[in-house]
């Protein structure tokens, strides 16, 4: 049980750290990008789509951005049709075409 505990509490403290070295480091619409290549593997589903039930507001809170940046960086992707948008709720239908648009480094 000790194992385990210290196993998850060291997770939470690197994934905080690569947010905190991201934060200096990576450009917003890069961030909000990420995050959405994070999200589409939570709620993908098995399909090929992923469909995010969550506002503009909350993924500029999730990359650290404002939600003008995250709009724009959605409208951006939604013009080289990776991702659908509708109220509240974002459809990305080519996670690999985002994911080309981001510098991961690890």
């Amino acid at each position: 049980m000790k194992d385990v505990l210290l196993r998850l509490l060291a997770e939470q403290v690197r994934r905080t750290s690569d947010r905190i070295v991201e934060a200096h480091h990576v450009d917003a619409d890069t961030r909000v990008r990420r995050r959405l290549c994070e999200l589409a593997a939570i709620y993908a589903d098995g399909e090929r789509e992923a469909v995010v039930p969550l506002t503009q507001d909350d993924l500029a809170s999730m990359a650290g951005t404002s939600r003008a940046t995250v709009n724009r960086v959605l409208r951006e992707e939604q013009k080289s049709g990776a991702v659908m948008l509708e109220r509240g709720r974002v459809t990305l239908l080519d996670v690999e075409a985002i994911r080309s648009r981001c510098r991961w480094v690890r």
